[in-house]
């Protein structure tokens, strides 16, 4: 008895949707659970300032954090005029300016310990 290929198709078509489905998904999960990310550290270890700058506007609060942080212990005059802007910026939520604002002040006293430290 000859086989009706008829469904063999639908199924094929059903399955590539789910497929396709099951990566938007995916794709979109990412920056929820933390995937996807970039390394902080490992842009701070490459002391890619450039990058660093631009995480200070991402949409995830902690990656703000971080990039902070990785902007005051490297002390590049570049991220600490970004850090400036980010205080400036009454459009940035205010405990995000608050802790550029503490990271600033961090930075400032460490540079002045340096040229006051003699030794």
């Amino acid at each position: 008895m000859p086989r009706d290929n008829a469904g063999a198709g639908s199924d094929r078509a059903g399955s590539d949707a789910l497929g396709n489905w099951l990566q938007l998904v995916a794709v979109i999960s990412m920056p929820r659970f933390g995937l996807g990310k970039r390394d902080i550290r490992k842009l701070e270890r490459d002391r890619d300032i450039d990058t660093i700058i631009e995480l200070l506007y991402d949409e995830d609060d902690k990656v703000v954090f971080e990039a902070i942080e990785a902007l005051t212990r490297i002390g590049d005059p570049r991220g600490i005029e970004a850090l400036m802007t980010l205080v400036a910026d009454l459009s940035t939520s205010d405990l995000i300016r608050a802790k550029a604002w503490l990271a600033l002040d961090v930075g400032i006293e460490r540079e002045s310990k340096k040229r006051t430290d003699w030794k």
